[in-house]
Order: structure tokens, then sequence, then C-alpha cells
């Protein structure tokens, strides 16, 4: 049996696609399959559970939008997976987010954390990296977490693997942190990498 994969992890929009999908597919098939059993009972669609059929209906209407959103996104090349893997030694990465704005939605392949350094990597060229970075960011400064955020633009992998190899080679940076009562128990990074998904699809 298959585990449920969590966000920012690898094959999560993948497996969140096919998800969706089934989803939407079951939640259409029982109002159709209501409709059609009634029709047959009372041998005309001019009965009340038509109505419940049709309203029975939106649900599923909206889990297809759900889906049609979660196809627009590809999971990272496993290529670029193993290499961040590689360089990454201990520390935290996040890989397949698709982070949202009023404006724009941010694909980033891959984000490593390092004390109050964030670095991402996006193989899709239209995502305006500069803006990705400031919104993420922005949020976390919302929440009382300043961080450094850099997202590499299409183009240069090469250049995202250096930073990273050199995240993992030095000692991250000692941020003061006292505890937060919104998320007792947790340090700061599992703070951070707490917000970073709960601002991703």
């Amino acid at each position: 049996m298959q585990t449920k994969l969590g966000k920012g992890t690898y094959g999560y929009i993948k497996r969140n696609k096919i998800y969706a999908w089934k989803k939407a597919a079951l939640l259409l098939v029982v109002p159709v399959f209501i409709f059609l059993a009634a029709w047959a009972v009372h041998k005309t669609r001019e009965n009340v559970m038509t109505v419940v059929a049709i309203v029975g209906c939106l649900p599923g209407c909206n889990q297809v939008v759900r889906a049609i959103m979660a196809s627009r996104y590809h999971s990272i090349d496993q290529g670029l997976y193993e290499e961040v893997e590689a360089a990454r030694g201990e520390r935290v990465a996040l890989y397949e987010n698709v982070f949202t704005s009023y404006e724009k939605t941010y694909y980033v392949d891959a984000i490593v954390l390092s004390g109050r350094e964030i670095v991402g990597y996006s193989s899709v060229p239209e995502t305006d990296t500069q803006k990705a970075a400031e919104h993420i960011r922005e949020l976390l400064k919302q929440n009382a977490y300043k961080q450094n955020v850099k997202i590499f633009p299409a183009g240069e992998k090469r250049a995202y693997l250096e930073r990273v190899k050199h995240l993992a080679k030095t000692e991250p940076e000692e941020v003061p942190f006292q505890g937060d009562d919104r998320y007792p128990g947790f340090t700061r990074e599992e703070i951070v990498v707490h917000l970073l998904q709960a601002i991703a699809l």
C-alpha cells in the first residue's frame, strides 16, 4: 500500500494530481448514479432526485477545477532531485513547491534551508524568481521570521547546486530563538518549514 506523500516531498505533485482526478471522478459518479437510478425507477427525469443529483454535482465540479489546477504543475525532474539530495548534506530540503499570491503562482522545484538562509531553484522559465523570493520573504516576515531568500532562475542550476553545497559545508548562522507559543515544541527551522508548507498548494 502506498503511503500519502506530504507537501515538500519528491513525487508529491504527481501523486496529488492522480488523487485529485480520482476524487473528482468519485464525486461526479455518485450524483450521476442517483440521477440514472431515479430515472429508471420513476420513468421520468422530472422528479426530486434530479434536483438532488444536480446539486450533488457541485462538489464534483469544484474538485474538477482543483484537479485542473493541480495538473498545471509537474513533479521535479528525478535527476535534479538526486543532485540536490547529494548536495544538501544535513540541510533540510523541500521539493515541488507551488507558492500562490494574489497576482501570480510561483513554482519552485527545490528549496534548501540553513539557518537564516533559504535558497531555491525554479526550472520554469516563466517564473519571476525575484518576486517569488520577495513573496516568500514577506510572508515569513509577517509571521515574525526574517529570512534571506534567494530563488535561482531556470538556467542557473549549477549556481544553485554550488550554493547548496556551500551551505551544506558551513555551519548555519545561529539565530536567536526563544520558542513560539503558536508552535509549542517546534524548533525555529521546523516552524519555517511549516510556514513554507502552509503557503504552498
